[in-house]
This record gives structure tokens, C-alpha cells and sequence, in this order.
């Protein structure tokens, strides 16, 4: 059913009614009253906080908003309801003053807001306030109270916190064995030491965590020594071979309250038999003395090493309980190699299982300017070889040399071959043998040490010769070649106009640009590698691959005519080569000055400082050896010998107008970086004695090669094995 429309007449609406209609019909008029401006509530944040220690701050914050409920700017007054638990400044930074709880308040125009503040200490630290470190007689109470603190995180006391005090195994006792902290957080108890000699021990503790320790001193009532051995023994190395000795260092001291003898024993057992006994100097109260022997070589095997002082109990002190000490050493078998002299071989057939080691030891007497050569060949399997002059290192790839081919053929190469030992080691990757090893004396190299030279742009047909003269002598310098390398490096890869390359570099190349730089003087050239060998996988840097000379036509010129372009080209090379400019990825610069001018910049070659010491330097003070340019400067500093040191030495910031010295010194720094290297080549050379002698030696216009070491990244490549051999060197 539908309805009827229901009308309903204009007129008929109430007045009111027409009114707001007319109102709501009409854009125009009248906005109507505004609200008042100015604060209309007020709050705080936070609106509680809990303040663990006395003097902690915390930080309140007053929000005043109007009417429409934004924020407006007023004056805010902030009050403490008990300044005697906390007060607050004037920013509302509200600090505890002791334990409790009040309102903090803000006001401003009659508003007010409140935030409730509680302060509850909570112990954080035991502190010894006194009674630690006294003496008395083994069983008497000690002469004062062990009194400690119980503090909150700002320092300050907590009273009515359970303390306990528990002394140690045979530490005696106290009284009373549980307190509570007083007012100020303190409690303390009287102890009364046992029975026993020494260092006695009582641990505080409470039950919110902290914990502190008192020690004690009991002593004799008559005065006596006590002879005891601190700590463990300790063994130069714990793994030394039957062909080496090893020091075990001990540390006897007297721990009583009367010096001992004036003359006491110690004796020294291996495997429980006494093999010698030593006579020990007095020692005062609590002197110490730590003593270092020399033992073996010791048959292979594991060998109880042991000290005891006072073995026959002659001697009255306070304890014998700690008058011995023993350690164990793990002794490796090593055979030796013997061979009398050049043209001799000797030779092995060796077997071994999957992770065996076996070891040898060569030992030179005099030096020879030859190659050692180590062979392994025949068999199945897969052995490693590695060889490595002076000590023997604790980790197979810390040898010089290393070859890790995936069979038992392998072979490691040494020149000169120096006075002293040679040390070898055959890992067995897997099970390997039967397996032929040869050792021989004055075999040619394997392979020669080739660098490839490419000038880029040259200089006169003298000048290039001069090049060619400097790399000739670097070949024969460094006599064995190193692992050929397959690369693949794009254009410019080291410098302009250097072109790509896509094959096995043998084995290094060397771009030389003679062109104009800066005119005569000032820079006269840079040089450096571009590309190194790398063995990411041991973190191992080793030599470089490619490397760039740029030489200043202008000064090329002047030095030809100065007769110095060919000590020059040879420095520079040295540069490509690695000297002072991969000596931090071989962990051998010390202290690079670079940042810190005038530290004791050092390079740290073993080989290289006993041919400083050879040349003059062993009663070098200067500082430690052997010493580096230092001055910070870039491209001079951290990578040249000291110019008031060595003076004329070639591989110094200056050329000398009188010549300079290609000396066994910078050549030997090439063999610390894993060359194989003749000394044949090295001139006569002595360190003049001062920095005064140093520059006296240089008369007339020194060549200054500051700057020269190329500033640009050197950038690595990884080794994947060699394209002619299988020898990697460090």
C-alpha cells in the first residue's frame, strides 16, 4: 500500500527553525564568536619514573596547549612535593636525594599537571672500604675488622641489603658470618685465619649479584722463607724436533717473611729423572727471579719436563706444596740432510699417510753464492713441499717457499744458499709414496727471473739502452724466476697508453713513458707496481706482476749528461719490483710515518738487518733497524732508506753526485720479499757512521728523487697456479 506524499508548507516551519535554514543557505556573514588564545591544559611526560640511585637525573617535560589543543608557549614553574626525596631545577630535570616517592609538579596560569617520582636505591657494587691485605699469625684473627660497602650505581650507600662472608678452603673463619648494611651501606665482620701458610681468601657476596674478594696474609710466628715455582712452566715452542733444543723458562719466587739460603736448589727432571741440579742466588721477601734453561736436543716423543726446589726437604718454610712444576713437550722427529759441499745430491725415498708431516734439517756452514734445489718426484699421491732458511716456522705456509702441485711432483728453490739451516718440510696432502726427495747444491734455476720491458714512449736510443742496461743487471740480481701467471687486464689498467693484456706474464712486465712532466728539476720520474700476485685464501701478498716507470724527458736529458740515468733507471725499478712500496703487505714496514712524522720507521727483513749489521750498522743507537726515510713526505717517506744513515746507498732519496752504492743491503731487502737473489752483484758498501758523515760523503749537486714512488692503487691478482711451474714464493 502506498502512502500519500506529505507536505508540509513553508510557512508552517517554526521561526527557528527558518532561521538556521537561512543561515545554512547564505555563503556569506558572520563567523561567530572566536575561542580564547592562551593555555588551556598542561601535562607531563613522563607520568611516572622509577630512579635507582642516588644523584640519577632524569628529565620531565611540560606540554601547554590552548583551547583548540595547540601547543603554546609559557612560563612553567616546576616543584618537588618533597625535596628531601628529589629535586627539580627550573628545566624540570628532577635528580634523587635519598629513597621514597613524591610528586613533581608544573604550573603555569593556574594550570597544574602532575608526575609521580620514585626513588629506590638498588645495589650495583661491594667495595672494601678497609681490612684487605693484612698479616697476622696462621690461625689468629687479624688485627682489624674487614669492613665493606654496599653501593648503588652512583656510589652512594644501601642500607637493609643481606651481606654474606664466606672464606675460602682452609681461609679460617669470621664472625659474623651474615650482616645487613647500616644506614651508610656498610657491614663488617672480624676474621680469624687457618691454619696454613700464604694467601688466604675471604668472598664477599650479596644476593643481588656483587661480589668482591679480601685477602689475607698468614704467616709463621717465627719468621721462615717459602720456596715455591709461580705459574707454569713455559717452552720456547711446543713442538721442537729432535734436532733442535728448546728453552723452559721458570719462575721461583719466596713467598714467606724471611729471605731464604743464600744458596738453594733447584733440580731439573725429564721423565722423572733428575739431570741436573742448579744452585739458585738468596732471594728476599717476595723476590722473584725468572730463570731460563736450555735443553735437549730430546729423542722424539712426549718428555715430562720438571723443576723442583728443595727436593731433599732441607730447608724449613712455610709450605712444600708448591715447590714443583711440570709441563709437557711434544718432540717431532727430523732427519738431517748432509751434504759436503757444490755438485752434491742427496736423496731419500719417503712415504707418509694422509696429514703426516715429516721433517728434515740442512745445515750450511759457509756461504755460497749457489742454488739449493728440493726435489720430490715419483709415487702416488699428493705431497707438499717446503722449504725456508733460519728457524723453522710454526705453520707450513709461513715457509719461503711452497709448492703445491696436486701431485708428489714438487720442487723448492733457495739462493745464495747462506750459512746456517735450511729447514724442510713434506706434508701429505693424502697418502703418498714411494717418493724420491733430492736435495742438491749448485743446480742451475729452474727458470730465470725475465722482465719483460715495453716502452711506451721513448726516449734516444741511449737513454732506452741505459733502460735496458738497468733491467739486465736486476736480471741478474734476481736469479730464479718466480710463478708465470695468466691475466686478463683491460686497457690503461697500468697507466696511459698501456695496452691490454690477455696472457701468461713471465714475469713481470714493465712500461717505461719518457715524456715531459714538469720541465728540469722538481719531479723527475715515478715508479711502481700495478698488479701483484696474491694468495687470498693464506692472505698472502706476493711479487708483482706489472709495474710502471714514468721518467721527465727534461731530466732524463741532464741525468744521461750527468752520467746518473743508469743508478737512477735501477732505483726506480727497484720500485716496480716491490722495494718500499709492498713492504706492508708483507707485515715488514714498521711505524710508517706517513701520518706521524719522525717515528722510528723500520724495515724488519731478518736477511736485510744481518747485511746492515755486515755493512756497519751492528752498533747502530739510532733507533731499531733497519731504518727507513721518515719524514712523512708522500712518495719519499716509508719507502727509501734514511738519507742520514746510509748516505750514499743507492735506494735513498738522492742519487749521489759522486755515485752511488747498489749495496748487499737492498739486495738482501728483495730476498726478505721471496726473491731468490745473487749477492755477486752487490758493491762495496760501509754505513759512514753518522748522519754528519752521511752528508759529508755528498759533494756537489745532489739529485733529489723525491716524490718517485708512483701514486696510484696496486691492485692484485689472484693465483690460480703457474703456466711453467708450481713454486710460490711470500
Amino acid at each position: 500500500m502506498r502512502l500519500p506524499a506529505i507536505r508540509i508548507h513553508r510557512a508552517a516551519l517554526p521561526l527557528t527553525l527558518l532561521f538556521v535554514v537561512a543561515i545554512a543557505a547564505c555563503g556569506g556573514g558572520d563567523d561567530g564568536p572566536t575561542t580564547p588564545a592562551g593555555p588551556s591544559t598542561i601535562t607531563i611526560s613522563p607520568a611516572t619514573t622509577m630512579m635507582t640511585f642516588i644523584g640519577q637525573t632524569r628529565a620531565f617535560r611540560a606540554t601547554v596547549r590552548d583551547a583548540a589543543g595547540q601547543n603554546v608557549t609559557a612560563q612553567v614553574t616546576w616543584t618537588s612535593s618533597d625535596p628531601a626525596v628529589f629535586t627539580v631545577d627550573g628545566s624540570g630535570t628532577v635528580t634523587a636525594v635519598s629513597n621514597g616517592s613524591g610528586q613533581v609538579e608544573a604550573s603555569t596560569g593556574g594550570l597544574t599537571a602532575t608526575a609521580t617520582v620514585t626513588v629506590e636505591q638498588r645495589p650495583s657494587v661491594l667495595v672494601v672500604l678497609s681490612g684487605s691485605n693484612q698479616q697476622a699469625a696462621a690461625g689468629a684473627a687479624l688485627p682489624n675488622p674487614v669492613e665493606v660497602q654496599v653501593a648503588d650505581q652512583g656510589g652512594a650507600g644501601v642500607s637493609g641489603v643481606a651481606i654474606s662472608f664466606a672464606p675460602g678452603e682452609g681461609a679460617g673463619s669470621v664472625n659474623p658470618e651474615n650482616a645487613v648494611s647500616d644506614a651508610e651501606g656498610k657491614a663488617s665482620t672480624q676474621w680469624t685465619l687457618g691454619g696454613g701458610f700464604g694467601t688466604q681468601s675471604l668472598r664477599v657476596t650479596i644476593s643481588q649479584g656483587a661480589q668482591t674478594v679480601v685477602n689475607a696474609r698468614a704467616v709463621p710466628e717465627s719468621p721462615i722463607p717459602d720456596l715455591a715455582i709461580e705459574g707454569s712452566l713455559r717452552l720456547s715452542r711446543d713442538d721442537p724436533t729432535s734436532l733442535e733444543t728448546v728453552d723452559v723458562t721458570v719462575r721461583v719466587a719466596n713467598l714467606g717473611n724471611a729471605a731464604t739460603p743464600a744458596v738453594f736448589p733447584l733440580a731439573l727432571s725429564i721423565d722423572g729423572t733428575v739431570v741436573e741440579t742448579f744452585e739458585i742466588d738468596e732471594l728476599a721477601v717476595e723476590e722473584r727471579v725468572n730463570l731460563t734453561y736450555t735443553l735437549g736436543p730430546l729423542d722424539a716423543g712426549s718428555h715430562e719436563i720438571a723443576f723442583e726446589l728443595d727436593a731433599a726437604g732441607e730447608i724449613d718454610e712455610w709450605s712444600e706444596d708448591n715447590n714443583s712444576a711440570s709441563v709437557t713437550a711434544d718432540v717431532l722427529s727430523q732427519e738431517v740432510i748432509s751434504i759436503e759441499g757444490t755438485g752434491e745430491v742427496w736423496s731419500r725415498v719417503i712415504s707418509a699417510d694422509s696429514a703426516d708431516v715429516l721433517l728434515f734439517r740442512l745445515d750450511v756452514s759457509e756461504t755460497l753464492d749457489e742454488f739449493l734445489t728440493v726435489r720430490l718426484s715419483g709415487g702416488s699421491g699428493d705431497a707438499d713441499l717446503f722449504l725456508n732458511y733460519g728457524q723453522r716456522p710454526d705453520a707450513p705456509f709461513d715457509y719461503q717457499c711452497f709448492s703445491i702441485t696436486p701431485t708428489t711432483g714438487e720442487v723448492c728453490q733457495a739462493a745464495p744458499i747462506r750459512a746456517g739451516s735450511y729447514h724442510v718440510a713434506v706434508d701429505a696432502f693424502v697418502d703418498f709414496g714411494p717418493t724420491t726427495m733430492t736435495v742438491t747444491v749448485g743446480d742451475d734455476p729452474l727458470e730465470d727471473y725475465d722482465i719483460d720491458l715495453v716502452f711506451l714512449s721513448s726516449g734516444s736510443s741511449s737513454q732506452n739502452e741505459i733502460v735496458e742496461e738497468a733491467v739486465e743487471l736486476w736480471e741478474s740480481t734476481i736469479v730464479g724466476g718466480v710463478t708465470d701467471i695468466e691475466v686478463a687486464l683491460p686497457p690503461g689498467d697500468c697507466g696511459d697508453g698501456s695496452p691490454a693484456v690477455n696472457e701468461v706474464v713471465d714475469d713481470i712486465r714493465i712500461y717505461v713513458r719518457i715524456d715531459s712532466i714538469d720541465g728540469v728539476g722538481r719531479v723527475l720520474g715515478r715508479s711502481g707496481p700495478c698488479r701483484v700476485r696474491v694468495i687470498s685464501a693464506l692472505d698472502k701478498v706476493l711479487t708483482p706482476i706489472t709495474g710502471l716507470i714514468v721518467l721527465d724527458q727534461a731530466d732524463v736529458d741532464t741525468l744521461e749528461a750527468l752520467g746518473r740515468l743508469d743508478e737512477t733507471i735501477v732505483h726506480e725499478i727497484a720500485h716496480v719490483l716491490g722495494f718500499g712500496t709492498i713492504w706492508d703487505g708483507y707485515g715488514l714496514l714498521v711505524n710508517p710515518s706517513e701520518n706521524t712524522p719522525g717515528v722510528d720507521t723500520h724495515f724488519r727483513g731478518p736477511l736485510t738487518i744481518a747485511a746492515f749489521d755486515a755493512a756497519g750498522g751492528d752498533g747502530y743507537t739510532g733507533g731499531a733497524k733497519v731504518p727507513v726515510q721518515n719524514d712523512g713526505r708522500q712518495g719519499i717517506a716509508d719507502g727509501h732508506w734514511r738519507d742520514g744513515v746510509f748516505g750514499n746507498e743507492l735506494l735513498t732519496p738522492f742519487i749521489s753526485p759522486d755515485g752511488s752504492v747498489f749495496s748487499a743491503i737492498t739486495i738482501e731487502s728483495m730476498a726478505d720479499l721471496g726473491f731468490l737473489v745473487s749477492l755477486s752483484q752487490a758493491e762495496d758498501y760501509r754505513l759512514p757512521g753518522s748522519a754528519a758523515a752521511a752528508m759529508g760523503r755528498l759533494k756537489g749537486p745532489i739529485i733529489d728523487l723525491s716524490e718517485d714512488i708512483l701514486d696510484r692503487p696496486i691492485r692484485t691478482v689472484e693465483m690460480k697456479g703457474g703456466a711453467k711451474r708450481e713454486i710460490y714464493r711470500r
